[in-house]
């Protein structure tokens, strides 16, 4: 069941509409947790689910930084940390092997 939440103490809600006319938040009781969603979507208006348990200051900073204007700055983010993982892993195979031959 979502619950759509239109005022908070914080006013977050009305913050979020300042970056996007057409944001509302919900909270979706079923998953327990905060959502952004977007009129502007005709089908399917969900956005981002929040890993916050509260909204505040961080469900702004989440949403800006989520937004569809930086999936560049996203997408170079997560290739720099998988090619940190691949090299880690390569350099324990590579370790590995070395203890075994020698």
């Amino acid at each position: 069941m979502l619950i759509r939440i239109d005022t908070d103490c914080l006013f977050i809600t009305n913050r979020l509409r300042e970056i996007d006319s057409s944001y509302f938040v919900v909270f979706n009781s079923k998953k327990n947790r905060y959502e952004v969603h977007s009129k502007r979507q005709a089908e399917n208006t969900f956005c981002v689910g929040l890993p916050f348990s509260k909204l505040d200051e961080r469900t702004i900073d989440f949403v800006l930084k989520t937004r569809i204007e930086n999936i560049e700055k996203i997408i170079e983010k997560i290739e720099k940390q998988n090619q940190k993982v691949e090299n880690r892993n390569k350099k324990d195979m590579i370790e590995k092997i070395q203890e075994v031959l020698f």
